[in-house]
């Protein structure tokens, strides 16, 4: 497949390599998962595809009630967590949430369960990346990420922002729905395109915030009111959809850590530095809108997602920087789908295969098999086992007694017999036409009914019809 077709402005402009993910992968700590695969209530749980501080996830696979399949993620909270009453709270508040979103940029939440120790939350499955994983393996690769495609793709989570915040109850009142933790972890991207926005445990619909509720989250992208433990209201998700932009643009993380402080002392000072220049149209049209997104004081930011996804739209149409889901998908799948594609088919159709069981069931030459219901066969004392190499040679059919008249009835043949017999007695012929002999006539099996007694008259027939041809030839 080659390089998607783009405009002539991105075509000439270099993109920067992605930022890596926060941790570099030798540097993680690697979680204890289940042994794959394994059931977990109806699922079938056949691959892990991530982990984080408080759950693992893992690809899974679901039997409806009319017998097909569907594919689904399974987010397994750590076993140490999983009595946890403020998580289950949380996966709860998730769910409850989740169940009311019907959009094409948010994810969607299945199912809420326990089975035995284990608390889960079945999701949509998204076949694709995280953002962060995405960025991750694009900066190993050194693969530029462009432009046009990063607007989209934060076009995508505002669009989905901007829906969660207008939520509405029954009665119409608004919800008040604040994610408080949009980082690329919890940006899906799949290999069609599509961008969806998930996990909102820690969202609150309706609910106040205190300190610790606003400190739930990923310091490396928090608003300064969030990590200052304020009020949140839309905008705190604006600014975090902010930094993610700045990060794409730019090439790196934004926040950074003095020495002797943490990240979360670098989101509350919230210093922003300039982006740098990369030659792009209108540049400071779009640096702008990034610097607006990220403004320190909540009036001067956008008020809703909404207001910035059209500065960005406006932007995006005036420099002919628009991408569609289609070019995006296509790309993904150039430098990142082929092989991780392949890998999990093959995982896919090594669970299909278990699942239908063996193919056949094989007894050992020598051995008797055991009786279906259990019961062990009862023991012939007088029987010799057969050893595996000895072979062994059916029992000849007994002959059918002569009847009084002498004459042996022939047996009965099926149909396949019937036609090599009578291909052997036509091979027969023709070999006495080769050697100059009178032709011998096949008769079909009804004529020769009879057993011997027919075999007789046509071999005297043959003989006759032998010496008239002798007697024409010594004439000639």
């Amino acid at each position: 497949m080659g390089d998607v077709p783009m405009t002539a402005a991105l075509a000439e402009k270099p993109t920067p390599t992605p930022p890596p993910s926060a941790v570099p992968s030798s540097r993680r700590k690697q979680r204890a998962s289940r042994r794959l695969p394994c059931k977990l209530g109806p699922y079938t749980l056949f691959e892990r595809i991530g982990y984080g501080g408080m759950a693992n996830v893992y690809l899974a696979r679901q039997k409806t009630e009319l017998g097909a399949y569907r594919l689904c993620v399974i987010k397994e909270v750590l076993p140490e967590l999983a009595h946890d009453t403020r998580m289950a709270e949380m996966l709860a508040e998730e769910a409850r949430i989740t169940s009311l979103f019907r959009h094409t940029n948010v994810a969607l939440v299945h199912d809420l369960g326990r089975d035995g120790d284990s608390l889960y939350l079945a999701m949509e499955y998204v076949e694709g990346y995280d953002l962060r994983e995405l960025l991750r393996r694009a900066a190993a690769a050194k693969v530029p990420f462009p432009v046009a495609y990063s607007l989209l793709l934060v076009g995508d989570v505002l669009r989905g922002l901007d829906y969660a915040h207008r939520m509405k109850d029954e009665r119409g009142a608004p919800l008040g729905i604040v994610h408080r933790d949009v980082s690329p972890s919890n940006v899906l991207v799949s290999f069609e395109g599509t961008v969806k926005l998930c996990d909102f445990g820690i969202a609150r619909a309706g609910a106040p915030g205190g300190v610790e509720t606003a400190l739930q989250g990923k310091a490396g992208y928090m608003s300064p009111e969030q990590a200052r433990g304020e009020a949140l209201g839309a905008s705190s998700d604006v600014f975090a959809v902010g930094i993610i932009l700045w990060e794409l643009l730019a090439g790196r993380r934004l926040y950074k850590a003095r020495q002797g402080e943490s990240l979360l002392d670098a989101s509350r000072r919230a210093e922003i530095p300039e982006l740098p220049s990369r030659g792009l149209p209108e540049e400071q049209e779009l640096f702008g809108i990034v610097r607006r997104a990220l403004a320190q004081d909540k009036d001067e930011r956008y008020p809703t997602a909404a207001a910035m996804l059209r500065d960005l739209e406006v932007y995006a149409a005036k420099t002919r920087m628009l991408a569609s889901s289609i070019q995006f998908g296509a790309w993904l799948t150039q430098h990142f789908g082929k092989e991780v594609l392949s890998e999990r088919r093959a995982r896919q159709r090594a669970i299909e295969a278990i699942e239908r069981g063996p193919v056949a069931v094989i007894t050992p030459i020598g051995k008797r098999a055991r009786p279906a219901n259990g019961n062990a066969a009862k023991t012939n004392t007088n029987h010799t086992p057969t050893p595996p190499t000895q072979r062994v040679v059916p029992r000849p059919e007994e002959k059918a007694p002569a009847p009084e008249s002498g004459v042996r009835q022939a047996r009965s043949e099926g149909p396949a017999e019937r036609e090599r017999r009578l291909a052997k007695k036509r091979r027969r012929a023709l070999k006495s036409q080769g050697e100059g002999k009178a032709p011998m006539k096949v008769a079909p099996r009804e004529a020769s009914e009879g057993g011997y007694a027919g075999a007789i008259l046509l071999l005297a027939a043959a003989m006759v019809a032998g010496l008239v041809m002798l007697q024409l030839t010594a004439g000639g």
